[in-house]
C-alpha cells in the first residue's frame, strides 16, 4: 500500500482546486430540480469529473478512510445523470433537424423518434428530480467541502517547498498523456469505433488533468488543453454519430413490430420510414464530415508538435521548480533539535 503523503503544499493546492467543482455541482443540482437548462446536466458532470479527477490526483494526500467513499459517491453521480443527459442531447438534436426539415413526408418519422425519446426522458425524470435533491444534503459532498475549507486554514509553521507538487503535476500529466496518444494508431481507420470512443475518454482524463495543473505551467500549457478539448469534441460528436447510426436501425424494427402488434398488419409503418432513414443518412453523413475534419485538425496538431511541445513545458517547468527547491533548501538553517 502506498504510503500516504501529508504535505501541506499539496494537500492545499487540491484543496483549492476542488472547492469550485463542490461549489458548482451544488449550484447545478438545485437549477436541475427547476429545470431551467438542459445544460445544467451537462454542467453537473463536468463539475463531479473535475471532483473525481482531483481524488484520483491527490488520493495519497487525502482522509484514508474517506477517500475510497468520496470516489464512490461522486462516480455515482456522474453514472447517475448520464443516460439522461444523452437523452436530452439527442431531443435537441431532433428538435434542430426537425425544424429544418419542411418535408412532411419525413415529418412523421421525426416526431416517431423524438416521443420515444422524450417518453424514456420523462420516465426517468422522477428520479432524476430525486437525486438532485438528495445532493444538496450529500454526505460526502459535505464531508469534502469541510476538509478542504479545514486545510486551507491551516498555516504553514515552516516554508514550504513546492517540488513534490510539481513532480506530481508532471507525473500525473505524463501518464494521461501516454494514455491519450495510444489511440492514435488507430485514428486512421473510421471502422475503430470503439478505439475512437476510448481515445474520447482518454482526451477527457487528460483535459481534466491539465485543467487541476494549469495553474503550476502559468498558462504555458493552455495550448494544449485547448486543443485537448476540441479534440473531446470532435470525438463527442462521432461518438453521438455513432449512437444514432447504431440505434436507429433497431428502432425501426421495434416500431415495426409496434405497429403491427397495434394494427395487425404492418402499412401504417410506411409513413414513419422515410423520416427514419432520412435521420439515419443524416447521421452518417454528419459521422464522415466530423471524422474528415478530426483528421485534418489532427495533422495540423502533429505539425505543430503539439503534444512534444506539451511534454517539454511539463518537464522543463518541473526541473526549474526541483533546481529553485534544492537552492533554497542549500541555505536554509538546519532544522533545530528538540530531543
Amino acid at each position: 500500500m502506498a504510503s500516504k503523503n501529508n504535505d501541506l503544499t499539496i494537500q492545499q493546492y487540491c484543496a483549492q482546486s476542488m472547492l469550485p467543482g463542490l461549489e458548482a455541482l451544488r449550484k447545478k443540482a438545485h437549477n436541475i430540480q427547476h429545470r431551467q437548462d438542459i445544460e445544467d446536466i451537462h454542467d453537473l458532470r463536468v463539475a463531479s469529473r473535475r471532483i473525481r479527477t482531483c481524488l484520483d490526483i491527490f488520493s495519497d494526500s487525502l482522509p484514508s478512510k474517506k477517500t475510497k467513499i468520496w470516489v464512490r459517491d461522486i462516480r455515482e453521480i456522474t453514472k447517475s445523470y448520464g443516460q439522461v443527459r444523452d437523452l436530452d442531447v439527442q431531443i435537441d438534436l431532433l428538435n434542430q433537424i426537425y425544424k429544418s426539415v419542411d418535408d412532411s413526408n419525413l415529418q412523421s418519422g421525426l416526431r416517431r423518434v423524438r416521443l420515444r425519446l422524450k417518453q424514456k426522458r420523462r420516465v426517468k425524470d422522477a428520479n432524476t428530480q430525486k437525486i438532485s435533491r438528495g445532493l444538496m444534503e450529500n454526505t460526502s459532498l459535505l464531508e469534502m467541502d469541510s476538509w478542504a475549507k479545514a486545510i486551507l486554514e491551516i498555516e504553514p509553521e515552516v516554508p514550504q517547498t513546492h517540488g513534490p507538487l510539481f513532480q506530481l503535476g508532471y507525473e500525473h500529466v505524463q501518464n494521461r498523456l501516454d494514455e491519450f496518444l495510444f489511440y492514435e494508431v488507430f485514428i486512421f481507420d473510421p471502422t475503430r469505433v470503439e478505439e475512437l470512443h476510448q481515445m474520447r475518454i482518454a482526451a477527457k482524463r487528460l483535459r481534466y488533468a491539465l485543467e487541476v495543473f494549469s495553474l503550476l505551467y502559468k498558462g504555458k500549457s493552455d495550448f494544449a488543453l485547448e486543443i485537448t478539448r476540441q479534440t473531446q469534441q470532435f470525438l463527442g460528436e462521432i461518438h453521438d454519430a455513432d449512437v444514432w447510426i447504431s440505434y436507429l436501425p433497431a428502432f425501426m424494427e421495434k416500431e415495426q413490430q409496434r405497429v403491427l402488434d397495434f394494427y395487425g398488419y404492418k402499412s401504417p409503418f410506411n409513413r414513419l420510414k422515410p423520416g427514419i432513414e432520412f435521420l439515419l443518412e443524416n447521421r452518417r453523413q454528419e459521422r464522415l464530415r466530423l471524422y474528415d475534419e478530426f483528421l485534418e485538425a489532427w495533422k495540423n496538431w502533429k505539425l505543430k508538435e503539439t503534444w512534444l511541445n506539451l511534454r517539454k513545458v511539463i518537464f522543463l517547468t518541473n526541473l526549474e521548480e526541483q533546481q529553485r527547491d534544492a537552492a533554497v533548501s542549500s541555505v536554509l538553517p538546519p532544522a533545530e533539535d528538540k530531543s
